[in-house]
């Protein structure tokens, strides 16, 4: 089948201004998306999947339905074959699987029965992946440009679900359930809409009170973080005095001023940070969205995510 692929820009689609990203950075079904070397897109199965690596890389997933004109789900994983072969397991599998082994299972499978199950996979293992912070990295850069062109979140990542089906769960608290279609207009809270990326204004510039246009606060240091008052709800940006652009980390949260008490303990009072507001940031997925594409700006920018992003806390400089 023939795939109608989304239209390539040569100029920002938010800001109208030239910007250094080319069209293989745009173009989210290429080969070349991002200048990385991906593989053929391949149907997603036991049989296609035998012969990906078992080598750190990233994995996309699409659906060959041309009207779905976007990524179903975006990943990556320190054994890409394993990875992808869990998943394939998972959607294919009679009833709706648990999230774990992968997040993204239940919601793929809704996709499957939904629309059909012609869904495919194309997966690249650059030699950066070999390092976690790289690939988690790569990953919400590869996200942030996805939202930046389409307006949206590929499927099934941040955790969601379709509309009309509500996802399998299990806890030792809960009695666990298989998942599955709702009745007729019922859907479950995480199937509600996220938002859509941020304006990519001054994205070069992380420390800027503009970057990606979301209005950023003054600095304080994490000593001062009760004299700053930010909202409940929002991002923020941690870095050190006289690291250039340097940032030390870039979070979310539903409490803002709790998160920066924990945070001074590991970044140290002296730690700057600015928090921003922005939108309706009110579920986590959403507050999510907005980070990863402040994650993945960065790591375009500079070439490697913050220092202390994705847990590496032995790289803040105390």
């Amino acid at each position: 089948m023939k795939r109608r692929l989304t239209r390539i820009r040569c100029f920002s689609k938010n800001t109208g201004k030239s910007t250094p990203l080319t069209m293989s950075e745009l173009d989210f079904y290429g080969l070349d998306w991002l200048g990385l070397d991906w593989s053929e897109w391949k149907p997603l199965d036991a049989d296609s999947s035998s012969e990906v690596p078992k080598e750190a890389g990233l994995y996309r997933i699409r659906h060959e339905y041309e009207e779905r004109d976007h990524l179903e789900y975006l990943g990556e994983s320190g054994d890409t074959r394993r990875r992808i072969q869990s998943l394939a397991r998972g959607v294919y599998a009679d009833e709706m699987p648990y999230r774990d082994p992968h997040t993204a299972a239940p919601c793929l499978w809704a996709v499957r029965d939904y629309v059909c199950p012609a869904l495919e996979f194309s997966y690249t293992t650059p030699p950066k992946a070999e390092d976690e912070q790289h690939r988690k990295g790569i990953e919400a850069a590869l996200i942030a440009l996805h939202r930046r062109e389409t307006d949206r979140s590929p499927t099934a990542n941040f955790g969601r679900i379709i509309d009309g089906y509500r996802q399998s769960s299990y806890s030792y608290n809960e009695p666990s359930y298989k998942g599955g279609r709702l009745e007729s207009g019922e859907n479950e809270p995480n199937s509600a809409s996220g938002v859509g990326p941020p304006n990519w204004q001054n994205w070069r510039e992380p420390l800027a009170q503009d970057w990606m246009s979301l209005g950023w606060s003054e600095p304080y240091q994490l000593a001062e973080r009760l004299n700053a008052d930010p909202p409940d709800i929002g991002v923020y940006r941690i870095w050190y005095d006289g690291q250039d652009s340097t940032l030390a980390y870039i979070g979310e949260s539903s409490n803002i001023s709790s998160r920066l008490y924990n945070h001074e303990q590991t970044f140290g009072e002296d730690a700057l940070f600015a928090y921003a507001a922005w939108g309706d940031l009110d579920a986590s997925h959403k507050r999510q969205e907005i980070e990863t594409d402040l994650i993945g700006a960065y790591y375009l920018e500079v070439g490697e995510a913050p220092l202390a992003q994705f847990g590496h806390t032995e790289k803040i400089p105390l």
